[in-house]
């Protein structure tokens, strides 16, 4: 058994558990694992791996996002990672001038500014009231 640090909140089986419970595992956390647990949180079954030596401990946790956690893992059958973004691997590429990318403005940019609201605009045209409407038998 070795000791490793976590870095981020993990689910750990407990081993041999006939009801399948588990042990959180909180970021920062030092647990001992055995060689085949720390696999499970290690590539080529995890990338970025969520567990590290726990000699490394001294260093900050990095930042680690939601979408690194779930859905990247590589399937072990085929060697390839599950759930990543973007087109699939040997997908014939975008033809030229198929994808633009365009720069728009923030809203805030289009919003009025203080102090304009008071400044008629040269071509507003004030509308007559409408007739009023007459019932038919009234």
């Amino acid at each position: 058994m070795s000791k490793y640090q976590a870095l981020a909140n993990l689910s750990q089986p407990r081993p041999g558990d006939p009801n399948k419970e588990t042990d959180l595992i909180e970021a920062g956390e030092t647990v001992e694992l055995t060689d085949e647990q720390a696999a499970k949180w290690l590539p080529p079954l995890r990338d970025p791996p969520l567990i590290r030596p726990a000699r490394e401990s001294g260093d900050p946790l990095p930042g680690m996002l939601p979408k690194s956690l779930f859905g990247v893992a590589i399937n072990p059958r085929t060697g390839k990672r599950i759930g990543r973004p973007g087109p699939p691997e040997g997908a014939r590429p975008d033809p030229a001038g198929s994808s633009q990318v365009q720069v728009m403005e923030p809203p805030e940019a289009s919003e009025p500014q203080p102090g304009d609201e008071s400044v008629p605009a040269d071509d507003a045209v004030d509308l007559p009231p409408r007739r009023a409407r007459t019932r038919a038998g009234a």
